[in-house]
C-alpha cells in the first residue's frame, strides 16, 4: 500500500511539474521553413544566445530583439538544410573544439569551463552553441569549396600599394581598432532612407546593437567588432575615409562589394615596427580572397533562400 502511494505521489509531482512548465511557456509554432519548424521557445533561446554574444542587446526593445532572433534562426535553418546535402554533421565534430575555443577566447574567457558557466546564465548549453558554430563553420567550408576557384586576385596591384605604403611610412605601422556595419539595399529600399534608418538606430540603440540589427557581415553577432587591422590591409577608399575622422567617430557610408560599409574607429595607434614584406603581402592577398568569398556567400545564400518556402504562423 505504501509503495502504491509513493508511485501515485511521484506521478502527481511529475505531472504537476510538466503542467506547470507548459502553462508558464506554451509551445507555439511561429515559422515553418519547408518541413522544419521554429517555435516561440526556439526564438527565446536564440534571443538568449545573441545576448550572450553581445550583452548590449538587453537595451533594445523586445520587438527588435524578437525580430533579430527570428531572422537569425531562419538564416541558420536555411544554411543547415543546404549543408546536409554535402556534409555529415557527426564527422564534423572532430574539429569543433578549436572553433569553440576561438569563440570563448574572443569573448575573453580563459577556458571551456568558464564559458559553460557563463552560458548557463542564459539557459544555454555548450552543445547548443557547438551546433550553431558547426553550421557557420561548415557553411564557410562549402563556400570555399564551391567558389575558391572563381576568386581573382590582382597580386601585382596589391604589391604595388604595399610598396607605396612602406615607402611613405618607413618603419611605422598604423593600426585601427574597427567595428563595421555592412548592408545592402533591398529592391524596395532607397539609399538615403536606409542610411538615415541605420544612423538613427546608431544614435538611439548604439553602434553594436545596430550592427546586430542591420549588418550582413559575420561580425554582426559580436556587435560589428572586427578588432585591430593594419592600415596596409585596407583599400585606398577606406583609408581615405578613416583619415578624415577621429577615434569614436563614424565614416560616411562607403560603397564596396556591391553594398555599403559604415566603420566606427574605436582606437588608432601608430607603432614602430619593421615590416616583413612577404608576410604583409600574404596577409593582404588572404584578406582580399576572404572579402570575395564573403560576397559569394551572400549571393549563394540568397539563391538557396529563393528555393525554400517560409511561412509565418
Amino acid at each position: 500500500m505504501n509503495k502504491l502511494k509513493l508511485i501515485i505521489i511521484s506521478f502527481f509531482l511529475i505531472f504537476f511539474s510538466f503542467s506547470n512548465s507548459t502553462i508558464s511557456e506554451e509551445v507555439l509554432i511561429k515559422f515553418k521553413i519547408d518541413n522544419e519548424i521554429i517555435t516561440n521557445l526556439d526564438i527565446i533561446n536564440e534571443e538568449n544566445y545573441l545576448i550572450s554574444l553581445n550583452n548590449n542587446l538587453r537595451n533594445i526593445s523586445k520587438n527588435s530583439l524578437r525580430e533579430l532572433a527570428k531572422k537569425s534562426l531562419i538564416r541558420e535553418k536555411i544554411k543547415k538544410k543546404e549543408l546536409l546535402k554535402y556534409f555529415d554533421f557527426k564527422k564534423a565534430n572532430q574539429f569543433m573544439n578549436k572553433v569553440v575555443a576561438e569563440l570563448y577566447q574572443k569573448l575573453n574567457f580563459k577556458n571551456k569551463d568558464e564559458f559553460k558557466i557563463y552560458l548557463s546564465n542564459f539557459n544555454l548549453k555548450l552543445k547548443d552553441v557547438n551546433e550553431k558554430l558547426k553550421i557557420e563553420t561548415l557553411w564557410n567550408q562549402l563556400i570555399f569549396d564551391k567558389f575558391n576557384s572563381q576568386v581573382t586576385i590582382d597580386a601585382k596591384k596589391i604589391e604595388e600599394n604595399l610598396k607605396k605604403h612602406i615607402l611613405h611610412n618607413k618603419n611605422y605601422i598604423e593600426k585601427y581598432n574597427l567595428s563595421e556595419i555592412f548592408y545592402k539595399l533591398e529592391a524596395n529600399e532607397n539609399l538615403t532612407n536606409k542610411n538615415n534608418l541605420i544612423l538613427n538606430s546608431i544614435k538611439n540603440n548604439g553602434f553594436q546593437n545596430t550592427a546586430n540589427l542591420f549588418s550582413l557581415s559575420d561580425s554582426s553577432k559580436f556587435g560589428g567588432n572586427i578588432g585591430w587591422i593594419d592600415k596596409t590591409q585596407l583599400n585606398e577608399k577606406i583609408v581615405a575615409e578613416i583619415n578624415q575622422i577621429k577615434s569614436g567617430q563614424l565614416t560616411n557610408p562607403i560603397e564596396i562589394n556591391n553594398g555599403f560599409l559604415i566603420l566606427k574607429i574605436n582606437k588608432k595607434e601608430k607603432i614602430e615596427k619593421k615590416i616583413n614584406f612577404e608576410e604583409e603581402l600574404n596577409k593582404l592577398i588572404a584578406l582580399e580572397k576572404n572579402n570575395q568569398l564573403n560576397q559569394f556567400s551572400l549571393i549563394y545564400f540568397n539563391k538557396v533562400k529563393q528555393n525554400i518556402y517560409i511561412s509565418e504562423k
